[in-house]
Order: structure tokens, then C-alpha cells, then sequence
């Protein structure tokens, strides 16, 4: 099993040349198609000619510099810029994003302009594309290709999902981390089968270890974030909750703190 292909979102960002990098790597190892995705989003009130064409501009350069980059590594790409203001242009992401086995997609950086842009794009493509989303850290993802995984287990369906979209990047790790924090109230509310979840990865060639944690003061997030630091782990895989009926708080709380404060790569689906 492995992924074939895969779309990477382009931007300005300092993250954008690792994030491009991050892609060509998989691209190699997977002998994947790599899509470049740019989105050129324009406000309605800066529909003016001009900025019309420097925006265009823009995404052209960001698209050239892709193609060199790719051309620099042997590999033959594809790219696409989709356009409309910020909600219009990450809804047809999304949709975009159907076709492919993995997105790639950044994490927003608050300190940043794009940031709102950034967070608009993560939650359509989340929530409607029905793929898996490898999100990067803003801060740089330390490890590439990646060695260690860990999987926050709660027995979920949106975890689970993940976990299997997840099979082509995991089989190839030295170890999985299979991190179950108990006394929580998702794990009071029945069997998480984790045990049979080791085993069924483990038919699929994954070497899993089990790691069970006892809820304390600490919240989810912290004490997953701890495991990720104690555990050497390079990649997090966790479920990606929430609804697109909700108006606010789109993601639950724990699946949107550890965006925030991202530490390695995640991949989420929903």
C-alpha cells in the first residue's frame, strides 16, 4: 500500500520550502505523483485590476518556483491555482483535494497575515475533503522522512479512519506508539479494543508498542504532547473532530490545541 497521489499547498511562508520538500521526499518513496495546489484569494474589496494582477503574479512565481524546485529533485509534477476569496477558494480545495491519497497542508501561524486564510483552508479541507491531512508544523517538522509515530488512540471512528489512511506513511516506521490515556470520558464509555488494534497492524507489517496512560491533572493535549517529548516521536496520528454545520468552534477542543501548538507533524482525518 502506498500513496500514489499526492497534493501539497504552495505558499509564501517560511515553512513552504520544507513543506515542498517534505512532499518530494514521499513522492520518491511512494513513487508518487506530487500536485502543487496555490490558492489565489482575493477579498471582495480588493477586486480591483491592479491588485487583481499582482495577486496573479504572485502565484504564478510561487508555481515556477515549485516547478524549478521539482525539476531540481528529477521529478515531474503538476500544478493548479485555484482562485475566489478566502471561504470560496478553500471549499474548492477541498473538493480539489478529493482525488488524492494525502494532502499536505501547513499549520497557521498566528504571527502572520495569512494566518486567518490559513486556518479557513485547514478546516474545509479537514471536514469536506474526506482525505487525509498530513498538517507541518510551522516551526519545521525535525524529522523527514519520519521514524517514530505515535497514535492517539480513543476508539473513535475518526480515529480509526485516520490510523488506516495513515497504513502507507506507518508501515514503513521503525516503531508505532499506540498512546491510550485512560480515565478520560471517550475511554469510560466502552472497550477501545486496543489490543486488537496492535494486532491488526501488525498484519499489515506495522511494529506497534502500546503505552497506556493514566489520566491525572494534566489535560489531553498536554499529556499527549509530554508522550510525543518522552517517546522520540517524529509524526502524530490523531482523529479530526468537529462538524461543518458547526458555526463556531470547528474542531473539538483537543483536536484544535494541538494544531495550535503543533510540536511534529500531524495527520488527521475525519
Amino acid at each position: 500500500m502506498l500513496y500514489r497521489d499526492i497534493l501539497v499547498y504552495i505558499d509564501d511562508g517560511n515553512s513552504n520550502a520544507e513543506r515542498i520538500k517534505t512532499a518530494f521526499d514521499l513522492a520518491k518513496a511512494h513513487n508518487a505523483q506530487i500536485t502543487g495546489v496555490t490558492l489565489l484569494a482575493l477579498k471582495p474589496k480588493h477586486a480591483k485590476a491592479m491588485n487583481e494582477t499582482i495577486s496573479e503574479n504572485a502565484a504564478t512565481s510561487r508555481i515556477k518556483n515549485f516547478n524549478a524546485a521539482a525539476e531540481a529533485e528529477g521529478l515531474v509534477v503538476k500544478s493548479k491555482v485555484i482562485n475566489g476569496n478566502s471561504k470560496v477558494a478553500a471549499r474548492k480545495m477541498a473538493q480539489f483535494a478529493r482525488n488524492f491519497d494525502l494532502v499536505i497542508l501547513p499549520q497557521a501561524n498566528p504571527t502572520v497575515e495569512s494566518a486567518a486564510l490559513i486556518e479557513v483552508v485547514s478546516e474545509q479541507v479537514l471536514l469536506l475533503s474526506g482525505r487525509p491531512i498530513f498538517f507541518m508544523p510551522y516551526i519545521g517538522a525535525h524529522r523527514i522522512p519520519c521514524q517514530r509515530a505515535m497514535i492517539a488512540w480513543d476508539g473513535s471512528p475518526s480515529v480509526s479512519r485516520t490510523v488506516h489512511d495513515a497504513l502507507p506513511l506507518l508501515a514503513g516506521l521503525d516503531e508505532v506508539v499506540i498512546l491510550v490515556i485512560e480515565g478520560t470520558k471517550k475511554t469510560a464509555k466502552g472497550e477501545l479494543l486496543v489490543d486488537d488494534l496492535s494486532e491488526h497492524l501488525a498484519r499489515h507489517g506495522v511494529n506497534t508498542k502500546i503505552k497506556r496512560h493514566q489520566m491525572d491533572d494534566l489535560d489531553v493535549p498536554t499529556i499527549i504532547l509530554n508522550e510525543i517529548s518522552d517517546n522520540g516521536i517524529d509524526v502524530l496520528v490523531m482523529g479530526g473532530y468537529g462538524t461543518p454545520n458547526l458555526q463556531q468552534k470547528i474542531f473539538g477542543g483537543v483536536t484544535r490545541t494541538l494544531l495550535s501548538i503543533m510540536v511534529v507533524p500531524v495527520i488527521m482525518s475525519h
